[in-house]
């Protein structure tokens, strides 16, 4: 499937190393008049090239709206974004066409269409994510334009090294953490983690960590209580992006630990509104958001192309030594944080947009 979402809905398109990355996106109000230069600056956070850990490849990122756009507001009719590929370089690529390289998408691909695209993974690189980047900040502007919401994320763990405790969003300074090259919290663990990325990017290795991602302004209600539930929905779209290998909500694996007095989200009353006097449940009972922060952590996987001789086997079976060259991140984390917010904002809008169309009071 290349396409995500039910009443907001995103289609992708383009490879890695084609001409271009794109989506088209259905859904978006008419008459809506989004912020294009926010959503380039949402686009420019992701950016490869911002410093040593990250893949030196250069591109502009530059977003173009070919549709679905009169006089700067939106039409109804689908809006198509594209972003042309002007450093991409096939060439880097021609030692990987007969083999299958370590824990990447190449073997998997050619037992399903019996043909792939070995330029940087094709379809399955990060790259593909650039678009929807954009398609999400302005997804996240039409919510905003609907609700109260806010969504921030950081990264909690990179390398082993983690953040013992989870922030409240009113605890960070995202000004200076989007700032900092590995979009860290301000901690005494955040020196431990830049000397760790240092060290590997020395030794030709990579690494893999954490984002908590952490959303305001929720109203209670949205989300379907059986196969539409708001955590799967959250889930299926962070599991759709490259390298992700986990995701919980809540307390999340610490539920299975603890009993269920501790457990349990008491009610109370509050200046006159009823919530929870904690949130062990990440703000999503039931399925349905209960008005509380939502809070999941997302798990990324060490990027798989590594400087070091690894051992793999040809399409015809035969064991070779494989070395990897090319532009690639040490660790990718910190540029997935835009990803991840984006990815967050596309589902809640969808879920959003269904509960209006259920309940037609005010949001």
């Amino acid at each position: 499937m290349n396409t995500i979402g039910t009443l907001f809905k995103i289609t992708s398109f383009g490879e890695s190393h084609g001409p271009l990355v794109g989506c088209v996106i259905d859904g978006c109000p008419a008459g809506f008049k989004p912020d294009i230069e926010r959503m380039q600056k949402a686009v420019n956070l992701r950016k490869t090239g911002q410093n040593a850990h990250a893949s030196q490849r250069l591109e502009e990122d530059q977003i173009q709206i070919v549709s679905g756009l009169f006089e700067g507001r939106c039409t109804g009719s689908p809006l198509c974004i594209l972003i042309q590929n002007q450093d991409s370089r096939p060439q880097d690529y021609e030692n990987l066409k007969e083999v299958f390289r370590p824990n990447h998408a190449d073997y998997s691909y050619q037992q399903k269409y019996g043909f792939r695209d070995h330029r940087g993974g094709g379809r399955s690189s990060v790259r593909i994510t650039v678009p929807l980047v954009a398609a999400g900040n302005l997804a996240l502007q039409i919510l905003e334009s609907l609700a109260s919401v806010q969504i921030h994320s950081y990264v909690s763990a990179i390398g082993g090294i983690q953040i013992p405790s989870r922030f409240h969003s009113n605890q960070i300074d995202w000004e200076e953490l989007y700032q900092h090259p590995l979009r860290v919290p301000i901690h005494p663990l955040r020196n431990d983690m830049e000397e760790r990325v240092n060290a590997c990017l020395q030794q030709g290795d990579t690494l893999g960590g954490c984002i908590q991602v952490l959303v305001n302004g929720v109203p209670a209600g949205w989300g379907e209580p059986i196969f539409g539930k708001l955590q799967a929905a959250l889930a299926h779209a962070m599991m759709s992006i490259p390298s992700v290998k986990a995701f919980e909500y809540g307390d999340g694996f610490e539920s299975a630990t603890q009993s269920g007095s501790f457990h349990n989200d008491s009610f109370i009353t509050e200046e006159g509104h009823i919530r929870t006097a904690s949130n062990r449940s990440g703000g999503i009972q039931g399925g349905i958001s209960n008005g509380e922060e939502i809070h999941f952590r997302i798990g990324f996987k060490p990027i798989s192309s590594i400087r070091s001789t690894q051992k793999t086997v040809n399409k015809e079976g035969i064991e070779v030594d494989l070395n990897i060259t090319g532009r690639h991140d040490v660790c990718a984390v910190p540029r997935a944080i835009p990803i991840v917010e984006a990815y967050t904002a596309f589902t809640l809008l969808d879920a959003c947009l269904q509960q209006q169309s259920k309940n037609h009071q005010k949001l």
